[in-house]
């Protein structure tokens, strides 16, 4: 009977891992909802994320990193909300730093990869900060760049920039 449950319950797991990458966490919480439901005993949990964790599907490293990355890709943020984001996920301040080192390592020799991410951040939004005077619309970009987790220094930087090219 248990091992039946067992691999029902690493079927689900296994399904709820291959719609996108999840944190330790996010598995266990999943996973423990679906005990509860059958009414069974969490001794298979950990058996499950042991399992888990052979298949390399339980890395919270590998998550932050791909997390990170297509945070930066599709919907750039700073440092601080991407921090966040993963914390509310479960990972460890630890894993975060070293996915964020990793990426910045990755990156070396570019320009600041927080002023480009703050510089995509802000590329859609341009058009509708042009109708605003210079000091509304410095308020209006620090405002919005602050909200997306960027640092002070960053955003200045990229504020300057922008206003001294006069919004292009």
């Amino acid at each position: 009977m248990d091992d039946d449950i067992y691999q029902k319950l690493l079927g689900f797991a296994l399904n709820y891992v291959s719609i996108r990458p999840r944190s330790e966490k996010e598995i266990r919480e999943y996973l423990v909802k679906k005990i509860h439901r059958w009414g069974t005993s969490e001794t298979l949990l950990e058996d499950i994320i042991n399992r888990l964790s052979e298949l390399g599907y339980v890395d919270d490293l590998m998550f932050s990193q791909t997390f990170i990355s297509s945070r930066n890709r599709f919907r750039p943020k700073g440092k601080r909300l991407i921090t966040q984001e993963l914390k509310r996920k479960g990972v460890a301040v630890e894993i975060i730093e070293k996915a964020l080192n990793q990426l910045q390592k990755d990156e070396e020799g570019e320009e600041s990869s927080q002023l480009n991410l703050a510089r995509r951040a802000v590329q859609k939004r341009l058009q509708s900060f042009k109708r605003y005077d210079k000091q509304e619309r410095r308020n209006k970009l620090y405002n919005f760049l602050l909200r997306r987790g960027f640092d002070h220094d960053t955003i200045r930087s990229l504020i300057d920039e922008i206003l001294l090219k006069g919004l292009q």
